[in-house]
């Protein structure tokens, strides 16, 4: 877990989302340059395939409506980024680009029924040779990594979740009734929410910290007291 706890993590990939959007082989390719692991997305297309996108739903990064969720891996390739030349790549034209030069923190959005993308992904990752880990904000999702592959590095995403309704619902959500059974080698967490007494306590017991997502060097030294390592978007290190 060395690059994971020493190296700062670009958030996205290296991005502006204006010439170079987030999630981009652009994005991404410039943090190979600059040697900065990566953090990114993915998400199950209609057709099985993995691609490399944040959101449910398209509007936000591209001209189109509707949700990634229905689409195909030949379609999304014809979905242009904030109006460039970059599509939305599939998981396996970022292995391909990537090769193992810069390690990869890789966020699994999955709020339905757990299995089938964890599956896909496992399958794509079997011949990846460089180094790499995963996380997601569902406890059942760190949970299946933690059955079905307990040598993958696997950690807990979590926050303060102040805008969820009920009190269950965000206990979940921060992991921590789950922490004992989805046994993650790391949380990462929220800067916002910081100083947070459950977070030191993790941190107290021998769990890593990965604070998200610094945004100024201000920022990114407050959160560095209390984190292991830090990602970061919109600066440099």
């Amino acid at each position: 877990m060395d690059w994971l706890l020493n190296t700062p993590i670009t958030h996205r990939g290296l991005h502006d989302n204006i010439t170079v959007p987030e999630n981009s082989l652009e994005a991404f390719g410039r943090s190979l340059e600059a040697g900065y692991p990566i953090e990114l997305d993915v998400r199950l297309l209609r057709d099985g395939y993995v691609c490399v996108f944040h959101d449910i739903y398209l509007s936000r990064m591209t001209d189109e409506k509707g949700s990634i969720l229905k689409k195909t891996s030949k379609e999304v390739k014809q979905i242009r980024l904030l109006g460039t030349d970059e599509h939305i790549p599939l998981l396996s034209e970022v292995l391909e680009l990537v090769n193992g030069k810069v390690p990869l923190l890789i966020e699994i959005k999955n709020r339905r029924g757990v299995g089938q993308l964890e599956n896909r992904l496992l399958h794509i990752l079997s011949d990846y040779k460089g180094e790499y880990a995963v996380e997601s904000f569902n406890p059942l999702v760190v949970k299946w990594f933690r059955d079905n592959a307990p040598g993958i590095i696997r950690g807990q995403l979590s926050g303060a979740f102040g805008a969820l309704r009920t009190p269950s619902r965000r206990a979940l959500l921060r992991g921590y009734l789950f922490s004992r059974l989805c046994r993650p080698d790391f949380i990462a967490y929220d800067i916002r929410y910081l100083p947070a007494r459950r977070v030191n306590n993790f941190r107290l017991n021998g769990i890593p910290i990965i604070g998200y997502t610094a945004k100024s060097p201000e920022e990114y030294n407050d959160a560095s007291y209390y984190c292991d390592n830090i990602i970061f978007e919109g600066f440099t290190p």
